[in-house]
């Protein structure tokens, strides 16, 4: 089923030709016209089409999420958007310049930090797979039938600082994963996440720390456990942290529905992959690791296994208590909220779980039961493996802005894997029980990267190609197989009637 927005003749009749022109413009994607920038490599291979390398250019289109929040920051400091009518404008949330100094100290770190940029980098074309394994319609509050029913993943009063299924207040329109997902906070009566007079230290924060539920029944998909988390928030996440998502449980619900619940705090996930869980089963606590300005929970529900390459999909919340202080943004948009139980809940709103009885299993949900076999321990170690070739590819496009040799970036990559694989082995020696296999499998695909940027330069591969078209070429190959592993898994072992019970990091 698609999702189709119809407009009568007589509402585009109506409005003016400034406004329709605007509205078409509107309607175009920054993400699709920043894959544009993959004809540029038509002229990094081919010298007579070299002119198709300014589209190039295209790629500034992918930052237009980070600018478009902050120019919307930067409004809202200057006094620009005070006459709208903001959902949000009842908080009080640490927003000033630091926050926005943060911000843009992250973009640079990200890019430099290669463990960010292979995730980000992939989110971003993991947008473009998602389209195209949904035939050009991601799924929408029209066209996807939730099979499961799901509370809130916290208990007492919450805020939704992030998140509606109307796209104009939606967690993010692009990338696909994060379409529908949510951001909660605790607030005070004034708005305020932390009370007045109080330092930015984490602690002081309402909702650090408290405890994250299980939102169905379902079994652990995998476990993102040990990233590290700044003592202090006010827009600034630790600059050494490993994933965008910090640490993060996913739960298989059935029915090819996930949850994904991200930002915990630092060694306190208490489920292991392939456990059964139920319904407001403590899987975590509330944190401040991953990209983080300020200790929260993001919740999101996808239809696939893995973060990069998910598309987000809609999520109404059974037993929810909704409070609106400020600007109701169904009101705003005159959204119209499609037919079906239970409840959507939007950016602004103040929202508590109120169960109509004792509960702890989700009778509805239609999660297996039966046992998989332990193919997942080698699955997890060849999506690692491809991680690290697809870091690798990264590495070899930033090295390749300051070195052309392609045999003097392979040698780097070479040693590189050396002291990653010193680096595990001495954390293995110390007894330290967090260090799974995965983690020499990335290694080894760092290794495998070395060798082919190695290959390219040493047998003259290719005499025309600089050291960055064989970076993206190398990123390409391990996204391919990072793709082709989780597909498999997608298909053939989180299928319905089974639960999967083998180790996934």
């Amino acid at each position: 089923m698609f999702c189709l927005v119809t407009e009568t003749p007589t509402d585009t009749d109506a409005k003016p030709f400034g406004s329709r022109v605007r509205e078409r413009f509107e309607s175009v994607s920054p993400f699709s016209l920043a894959m544009l920038g993959f004809v540029g490599f038509l002229g990094d291979v081919f010298p007579q089409l070299e002119l198709l390398t300014l589209f190039h250019l295209f790629w500034l289109f992918a930052l237009w999420p980070f600018v478009s929040m902050l120019l919307g920051g930067v409004k809202q400091s200057l006094g620009h958007e005070e006459d709208e009518a903001d959902p949000r404008a009842w908080l009080d949330m640490d927003m000033g310049w630091r926050g926005h100094f943060a911000f843009l100290l992250g973009v640079p770190l990200s890019v430099l930090n290669p463990l960010l940029f292979r995730q980000d980098a992939m989110q971003l074309l993991g947008s473009l797979v998602a389209i195209l394994r949904h035939r050009g319609s991601l799924p929408c509050t029209e066209s996807h039938t939730q099979s499961t029913t799901y509370r809130l993943p916290v208990e007492g009063e919450w805020t939704v600082v992030n998140g509606s299924p109307i796209k104009e207040y939606s967690h993010s329109w692009f990338p696909a994963t994060q379409r529908y997902a949510y951001d909660f906070v605790i607030t005070d009566d004034d708005g305020r996440t932390r009370p007045t007079g109080t330092d930015t230290s984490i602690e002081n924060y309402y909702c650090y720390d408290q405890p994250v539920l299980a939102p169905a029944d379902g079994t652990v998909v995998s476990i993102h456990d040990h990233d590290p988390e700044l003592d202090r928030a006010g827009g600034f996440s630790h600059p050494l942290k490993r994933s965008v998502t910090g640490n993060r449980v996913t739960i298989y619900h059935g029915n090819g529905e996930y949850s994904s619940l991200v930002h915990l705090v630092p060694g306190s996930i208490e489920v292991e992959p392939g456990e059964r869980i139920e319904r407001g089963e403590q899987i975590g606590r509330c944190g401040h690791s991953g990209n983080s300005s300020e200790p929260h929970l993001h919740f999101q529900l996808q239809e696939h296994p893995t973060f990069e390459v998910a598309a987000g999909l809609p999520v109404r919340f059974d037993e929810v208590a909704i409070d609106t202080p400020g600007a109701d943004v169904v009101e705003l948009t005159n959204w119209e909220e499609p037919d079906g139980p239970s409840q959507y809940v939007h950016v602004g709103q103040r929202v508590t779980h109120t169960p109509e009885k004792e509960r702890r299993r989700d009778d509805t949900a239609k999660s297996p039961e039966t046992t998989a076999t332990a193919r997942l321990d080698s699955i997890n170690t060849s999506g690692q493996l491809a991680n690290g070739l697809a870091i690798g590819g990264l590495l070899t496009v930033l090295v390749g802005f300051v070195v052309s040799s392609l045999p003097t970036i392979a040698f780097g990559l070479a040693g590189l894997t050396g002291l990653v694989f010193a680096y595990h082995a001495l954390e293995v020696l110390s007894g330290d029980n967090s260090v799974r296999l995965g983690s020499f499998a990335a290694a080894i695909g760092l290794g495998v990267a070395a060798a082919m940027v190695g290959a390219f330069g040493s047998l003259a591969l290719l005499p025309e190609v600089d050291a960055s078209t064989v970076g993206v070429g190398v990123f390409m190959a391990g996204f391919a197989l990072y793709i082709a592993v989780w597909e498999y898994v997608r298909r053939g072992v989180f299928r319905d009637g089974v639960t999967v019970t083998s180790t996934v990091d």
